[in-house]
C-alpha cells in the first residue's frame, strides 16, 4: 500500500479525533486506523498524533503537514474524477445517494427496468443520514431534497417541487382530541406551522427522519406535516390529508453529480433514466392528488 493510502487515515483521525469514529468514516475496523497511522509514523521518524482524555490530536509535526497532506488529498480525488469523466463504458458500478423514503417507494421498483436497459451497471444505493460529498467520490449521484445547490462544481437539475400538507390517519381524525397531538420533524422550516391552525395541540414526538414520521402517523399516534410526494402516491394509505393553510414549501428534488462526470458513460444514463422516471411523478409532489378529509378537524 502507498504513501498516499494512509493520508486518508491520517486525515480522517485529525477531523474526528477519534479512532472509532475515523473507523467508520472510512469503513474499517478502528485497528486498522491505528496501525495504518504507526506505520506512517515509523517509516518517517515521526510523531503526527498524541493521545488526549478526548482521544487525538496533530502534534506540531501533525499541524505542520496537515495542510499538505490535504491539498495532495484533494489533487487526487480531481485526477479520480476527470479519469472517471473519459469511461465510455456502459459497465460498472455508479454510486447513488438518497433519502430511505424516496428509495423505497419511486427508484427501487424502477431497478429493473434500469437493470433491463444497462444489465453490466452495478447501482449502488446510499441511504445515510447526513449527505454523501460528491467531490470526494463518496457518491456519483445525488438525489437531494433541497432549496437550491450551493456547491459551485456540482452540475443540477430540478426535476420538481416537494409540497407538503397536514396530514393524519382516519382512526385519529374519527376520535378527535380536544388537544390535537402534534409529530415535528426536526428539520421542519417552519416549526410553528401548527398555531394558526388548531385550537389546542401537544407535542407528543419529535422525529430526525420521515420514515418513522411517516409510520407513526399512520399508527394513529398524532398529526404531521409530510411530503405529498411520499402520501398521495399510495393508493393504500390511510392517511387523509386536511384543509389546512401553510407557508409555500421550500423543498425541491434536484438531480445532482460533479461537472467532472459530465462524460462518463455509465453516469449519464443512469442519470438520465432517473430523470426520466422521476419526473413522471411532480404532480404526486406537488400535492395535486391528495385525498382530503371531509369532517371537522377541530
Amino acid at each position: 500500500m502507498s504513501i498516499e493510502d494512509d493520508y486518508q487515515y491520517i486525515l480522517a483521525l485529525s477531523e474526528t479525533g477519534s479512532l472509532s469514529a475515523a473507523a467508520r468514516q472510512l469503513n474499517v475496523n478502528h485497528t486498522t486506523v491505528a496501525r495504518r497511522i504507526q506505520a506512517f509514523e515509523a517509516r518517517f521518524n515521526v510523531k503526527l498524533f498524541e493521545r488526549v482524555p478526548k482521544g487525538y490530536q496533530l502534534t506540531s509535526a501533525g499541524l505542520s503537514v496537515l495542510p499538505d497532506i490535504s491539498l495532495l488529498k484533494e489533487q487526487q480525488l480531481n485526477i479520480e474524477r476527470k479519469l472517471a469523466g473519459h469511461d465510455n463504458q456502459l459497465s460498472g458500478e455508479v454510486n447513488l445517494t438518497l433519502t430511505p423514503e424516496l428509495a423505497n417507494d419511486y427508484v427501487i421498483p424502477a431497478l429493473n427496468e434500469l437493470n433491463f436497459r444497462y444489465p453490466n451497471i452495478q447501482i449502488n444505493l446510499l441511504m445515510d443520514s447526513h449527505h454523501k460529498d460528491l467531490y470526494a467520490r463518496e457518491a456519483d449521484i445525488a438525489l437531494r431534497f433541497t432549496p437550491t445547490p450551493t456547491q459551485g462544481d456540482l452540475i443540477g437539475k430540478k426535476l420538481f417541487s416537494s409540497n407538503w400538507g397536514v396530514y393524519a390517519s382516519a382512526a385519529y381524525l374519527q376520535q378527535l382530541p380536544k388537544q390535537h397531538r402534534l409529530l415535528l420533524w426536526q428539520l421542519e422550516f417552519d416549526p410553528n406551522w401548527y398555531s394558526n391552525c388548531f385550537a389546542a395541540t401537544e407535542v407528543v414526538a419529535k422525529f430526525d427522519q420521515l420514515g418513522p414520521l411517516i409510520t407513526a402517523t399512520k399508527n394513529g399516534l398524532g398529526i404531521a406535516k409530510l411530503p405529498c410526494g411520499l402520501i398521495d402516491n399510495d393508493s393504500s394509505s390511510t392517511l387523509y390529508r386536511l384543509d389546512l393553510p401553510l407557508k409555500p414549501s421550500i423543498w425541491n428534488l434536484w438531480l445532482l453529480y460533479h461537472s467532472d462526470l459530465k462524460s462518463a458513460a455509465k453516469v449519464t444514463v443512469v442519470k438520465d433514466f432517473l430523470i426520466e422516471h422521476l419526473t413522471k411523478y411532480a404532480s404526486a409532489f406537488s400535492g395535486q392528488s391528495s385525498h382530503y378529509w371531509q369532517g371537522p378537524i377541530n
